[in-house]
């Protein structure tokens, strides 16, 4: 089991003038523009040289949402982006787009600084020609329950920071309606992009996905929700489990994209596949648990500019995302 929880936040917007989202890079930038303005009004540092300190990044929170900045590739952000989908590569002013915002464990105590720099970003515009936009309401959502609750509702400017966390116990009530033996469909919506061995891997391979998804869940757990380190022994476990499940069939394909990285100056690659993949598996009932709470956690690299965005599709439940 694990002790994460994470909330989704459903921001339901209105494009004031035209917009490119560009498809997949949708999350992408209007993450940029999220993390620009929070640095702007939160941060009292903001014009600084020098990348932030651990230290100040411990009492600043725009910093602390960024804290990847400080140590990438150790600290886990305490969020996740979730762009529109189906992806969307243009807007015609009028028209209506949701994205959603994931906060893991104690990174929901900022909601209310993500509420103000979301307002705040469509008046300073996203994506080339900075296409403006409002947010006409915020809703928590659970979609394993296929419940939510209103944070901010259309035509008022009252929030009301309510919890709809989603955790492990969720995920097993949902797996209890799947058999332990059989074949699952992964729609992977966003570009996954795995690392095996520091070697960037092409295909759904469910072992690799495996091990990502659950290193990730469990860093997430270690540094937002207080968990400890997982037994060595469970995770060999669970990883031989992963091993045996056999890919079937896919219909997956590469998207090549590109994102500008303000540590490293230029331009860095966030490609990687989409599409959908069968996996058949004996073990479902160990492994299925992990795979339906992952679905909104998310997997791979750049998770917080959207990427590694997956659910499971079924003929008789209804889908995570879309």
């Amino acid at each position: 089991m694990t002790t994460l929880t994470f909330t989704h936040l459903r921001f339901c917007a209105q494009a004031k003038q035209p917009i490119r989202l560009g498809r997949y890079q949708g999350a992408e930038r209007l993450r940029d523009a999220l993390a620009q303005v929070m640095l702007r009004a939160v941060c009292p540092e903001t014009y600084r040289a020098q990348k932030p300190t651990p230290e100040h990044a411990a009492v600043c929170p725009a910093c602390w949402l960024l804290a990847a900045e400080v140590d990438p590739g150790s600290v886990r952000r305490a969020y996740s982006l979730v762009g529109p989908q189906p992806p969307l590569d243009t807007l015609g002013a009028g028209q209506q787009f949701d994205f959603t915002l994931t906060l893991f464990g104690e990174g929901y105590r900022f909601l209310s600084y993500f509420v103000l720099a979301a307002e705040a970003m469509g008046e300073v515009g996203i994506g080339p020609g900075r296409g403006k936009f409002a947010i006409s309401s915020i809703h928590a959502l659970h979609p394993l329950r296929g419940e939510s609750l209103v944070i901010l509702a259309e035509n008022e400017r009252v929030v009301r920071p309510q919890k709809l966390p989603i955790n492990w116990e969720d995920a097993l009530s949902v797996a209890a309606d799947f058999p332990a033996e059989g074949e699952i469909i992964l729609h992977f919506l966003s570009p996954t992009r795995l690392i095996e061995s520091e070697s960037l891997v092409k295909a759904p391979d469910f072992a690799v996905f495996f091990r990502r998804l659950l290193e990730r869940m469990d860093e997430l757990a270690r540094q937002h929700n207080g968990a400890g380190r997982r037994d060595a022994q469970e995770i060999a476990h669970l990883y031989t489990l992963a091993d045996q499940v056999r890919l079937v069939q896919q219909s997956t394909r590469w998207i090549d994209l590109w994102a500008p990285s303000s540590r490293r100056g230029q331009s860095a690659p966030m490609g990687g596949f989409v599409g959908k993949a069968v996996y058949r598996s004996k073990h479902w009932d160990e492994l299925l648990p992990w795979v339906i709470l992952g679905q909104g956690v998310q997997v791979g690299k750049l998770t917080a500019k959207g990427n590694g965005v997956f659910q499971i599709e079924t003929a008789h439940q209804k889908s995570y995302w879309t």
